[in-house]
């Protein structure tokens, strides 16, 4: 016996990747000071990797697997530190006044599909025998 079951779901967790972006470095930053040294080698001073980890931790950890893996901010490198850069200064803008066009476009299409919607499931009673 089958019978078809309606359940409505919404999307719940649309800041979960935000705060991964916001978070996910910092610790990465965290665990390379305390396990390894690729932030000494990288930088002379802890001053830099602390105020990378505040402020441009994308940059920060850019920077440093450059310096590491090549030794500068060569061809794929460069393009690699430069995307770190324009990554954390979008993640960290912040608009005192209007939202720009794009981003009130993007707030709508979440809107909308964050909609309750319904899904059709096949429910089976394991429970009945035949």
């Amino acid at each position: 016996f089958q019978e078809l079951a309606r359940f409505a779901y919404t999307a719940s967790m649309n800041c979960c990747l935000g705060c991964l972006m916001l978070i996910g470095p910092r610790v990465i930053l965290f665990g390379m000071f305390l396990g390894s040294d690729l932030l000494g080698k990288a930088y002379e001073t802890n001053l830099w990797p602390f105020l990378g980890f505040l402020f441009l931790p994308w940059t920060t950890l850019s920077y440093t697997f450059a310096m590491n893996d090549r030794g500068g901010l060569e061809g794929p490198y460069l393009i690699l530190f430069i995307g770190a850069l324009v990554l954390d200064v979008f993640a960290t803008r912040k608009n005192s006044g209007q939202d720009s066009a794009v981003r009130l476009r993007v707030n709508r299409m979440v809107k909308r599909r964050s909609e309750p919607r319904s899904v059709d499931a096949r429910v089976i009673d394991i429970d009945k025998k035949n």
